[in-house]
């Protein structure tokens, strides 16, 4: 009794000092590369952008009823990429804390902590025979800690789908395995499902849970053991498996359903195996997509934010040398299967490994050539599989002590190695800068990374930048439609009007129904002079995409160059109805009511325009400018002082802070607003100096007068 006493503790002290190990090797790997973190890639449009993230309070329908990148999913447009739960724990996270990568890492980086002590306690408790699980739970769950597959999805806030799955997807296999004695089966079969429509609305590859509840089932039960010919009708009668293909099956329906059951419509330049026209090399190439999958996760100094063009080669004939490593791998899976009674835990590993992945497996078009973060649960068979061979080899040298040693050293430079690519990796992707560079000594061929550098220059106004990387974009890959409207706008910007138009409508060749590249030539057009081929440009956009909102902005801004000012508020004002949200056409509708003296309407409707958009500068300096006309000074006053807070150097907002002060003959202040003004940019502030002037005059005039009744 001493002796099982002093087992216990033993026993307990071991899995906690092994849990410490694993959660320390997390934060070793991420923790260092929160300081300073950006929003980057994905993370911008799917949370920055996303209105369905930003905005208070809470709009249940539109998360529920929008994409994971906040575009309506029955849209033509949207990718149908339903996660409502992951966009909820965006939301709360931005209505707690407010929109902060640093934060939104760290919650990803306790997830990764989390799921790595569920592999942990996933492998404890199957049943191997022929391995030693207690080492094989430890040795894999390290290596899941730290293997730099994973960084994407620990380190791009938006991988917070992946991790939820992760976590769904291990509690539903451990829920699995403690029902696999027979007490509770039916219950955990019901939570496995209910489960499985949970982790849907976080990720749409939960699907699979039921098909890994069943794999794992089928092996702690040792059916495998039994006879081929008695294991068939073994299966048959286990109701609960049934339940569980009947329980996928209505679960995929309900999510077909709640898309119209429509399908998504990717761009060639997505994936452009996908959308190859020759059946054969489509086949070949998805199959060799397998195989680098595999290789990342083996060898992970290859990673690139982004595997859409360039960065392989398609597979064209069966003389490839590349498809050696196909019938490597399939031989490999082949041999297994022969032995599958013998190597029980090889079988699983590849099992849990496949199963996850099948989603991304080309049987259905997806968006991606390849995509490092879906890797991250199939990366749990990985871990086992490979430390299944490491310990198979390791037991094999029995009696061999050197080799063993030698076997141990190469294991633990192979952690060290993973620990520190990993750290490197996550370094990367703390912002975009450098994360995009680093994709250039993997792909340099890849178009759609010059694409996003060249996009994040012109947002840095490093213009000769932009154009380089434009340029290259183009010419690795010439009907890259939004490389060619973009290098247009950025002609445009620098007032080469007919080289915007050019790339414009290069871009609207190859995909005439490109409603932003005819908004685009319509703004070219208006520039030009050509009002009428911008008004076509404009209805061809709106043709398009009804509901653009940016669309009728420009529409009525081409209208008021035409001096239809009716026409151009009429505009306006659909835009803001389609997109309360769009300041600049709040700020021209003001603008218009001001300049007629429609002052009551303009203050009205600037109420409403600061219900939606409370904190925009453009809306508040109108608004002010209107009270002080309605001398209304005290709250004009407050209004030009809250806008030169947020924007200290605009000297507009100094001028008419003067020209408040100058009506309410609060002649200092006004002086002091003036020379504000005038300190920002003395050449530009030509309006500043002639009020100071006049009022310098008026006080020199009124001294003067002073002086002389004195006399």
């Amino acid at each position: 009794m001493q002796s099982l006493g002093r087992v216990v503790p033993n026993a307990c002290l071991h899995g906690l000092l092994c849990q410490a190990i694993l959660v320390l090797l997390c934060l070793v790997c991420y923790l260092q590369a929160l300081g300073g973190a950006q929003f980057v890639f994905d993370d911008t449009v799917a949370i920055v952008k996303n209105k369905d993230v930003n905005t208070l309070p809470t709009n249940w329908t539109a998360i529920f009823t929008h994409d994971f990148w906040g575009a309506p999913l029955i849209s033509a447009d949207s990718h149908k990429s339903f996660r409502p739960l992951t966009i909820l724990m965006f939301h709360c996270e931005h209505a707690l804390l407010g929109l902060g990568a640093a934060h939104m890492k760290f919650l990803n980086l306790l997830l990764h902590c989390v799921n790595t002590l569920l592999v942990w306690r996933l492998v404890r408790s199957l049943y191997v025979e022929e391995i030693n699980t207690e080492r094989w739970a430890t040795i894999s769950a390290a290596l899941f800690a730290v293997h730099p597959v994973h960084t994407e999805a620990v380190s791009g806030i938006v991988g917070r789908a992946e991790l939820m799955f992760g976590l769904i997807y291990l509690l539903c296999l451990l829920l699995t395995v403690a029902s696999s004695d027979g007490t509770q089966r039916w219950s955990s079969v019901g939570m496995v499902l209910l489960l499985t429509g949970i982790g849907m609305l976080f990720k749409e590859t939960a699907v699979t849970i039921p098909l890994a509840c069943v794999l794992v089932d089928y092996f702690q039960n040792v059916y495998y053991a039994q006879p081929l010919v008695a294991q068939w009708p073994l299966i048959k009668s286990q109701h609960r498996y049934k339940i569980y293909v009947a329980g996928t099956t209505l679960l995929l329906v309900l999510r077909l359903w709640w898309q119209n059951f429509e399908t998504p419509e990717f761009k060639p330049v997505d994936n452009p195996i996908a959308h190859h026209e020759h059946p054969l090399i489509r086949v070949l190439s998805q199959h060799y997509l397998y195989i680098v999958n595999l290789w990342l996760m083996i060898c992970p100094q290859w990673l690139c934010f982004d595997w859409a063009l360039g960065c392989l080669s398609l597979v064209s004939t069966i003389w490839d040398l590349r498809l050696q490593a196909v019938i490597a791998f399939y031989s490999f899976i082949l041999v297994s299967f022969l032995n599958f009674r013998r190597l029980a835990g090889l079988i699983l590993s590849l099992a849990l490994m496949i199963i996850p992945f099948l989603p991304a497996a080309g049987f259905i078009r997806v968006g991606f050539v390849i995509a490092e973060r879906i890797l991250y649960v199939p990366s749990i068979g990985f871990c086992l599989l490979s430390i299944y061979g490491f310990m198979y080899c390791y037991e094999f040298n029995v009696n061999k002590p050197q080799l063993r040693a030698l076997q141990q050293f190469f294991l633990m430079l192979l952690f060290a190695v993973m620990i520190l690519r990993t750290r490197e990796r996550a370094s990367e992707w703390l912002s975009e800068e450098r994360l995009f560079t680093s994709a250039l000594q993997v792909c340099p061929n890849n178009a759609k990374v010059h694409y996003n550098i060249a996009r994040l220059a012109t947002d840095n106004s490093q213009d000769s930048r932009a154009f380089q990387h434009y340029h290259k974009a183009i010419e690795l890959y010439p009907n890259y439609e939004s490389a060619l409207m973009n290098l247009g706008n950025l002609y445009r910007e620098h007032g080469q009007l007919d080289k915007a138009e050019q790339y414009i409508r290069s871009s609207l060749r190859v995909l005439p129904t490109f409603a932003v590249a005819w908004m685009n030539l319509g703004i070219v057009q208006s520039a030009q002079g050509k009002y009428s081929e911008a008004l076509t440009s404009y209805e061809l956009a709106i043709k398009y995409r009804p509901d653009y909102a940016v669309c009728y902005y420009n529409l009525g801004n081409l209208y008021l160059q035409q001096k239809h000012y009716a026409e151009a508020m009429h505009h306006w004002q659909h835009a803001v109805s389609l997109s309360p949200r769009q300041p600049k056409a709040w700020a021209n509708i003001l603008t218009m009511l001001d300049n007629r003296a429609l002052h009551d309407d303009a203050l009205r409707l600037s109420v409403q325009a600061l219900e939606h958009l409370p904190n925009d500068p453009s809306i508040m300096f109108i608004r002010a400018n209107v009270l002080g006309k309605l001398k209304q000074y005290v709250e004009a006053e407050a209004l030009y002082k809250r806008v030169i807070e947020m924007d200290p150097n605009n000297l507009l907002y100094h001028t008419n802070l003067g020209v408040l002060y100058h009506r309410w003959d609060k002649v200092q202040a006004a002086i002091e607003a003036y020379q504000a003004a005038i300190g920002i940019n003395a050449t530009r502030a030509t309006t500043a100096k002639d009020h100071l002037a006049k009022l310098v005059k008026r006080l020199e005039r009124e001294a003067l007068k002073v002086q002389t009744r004195k006399k």
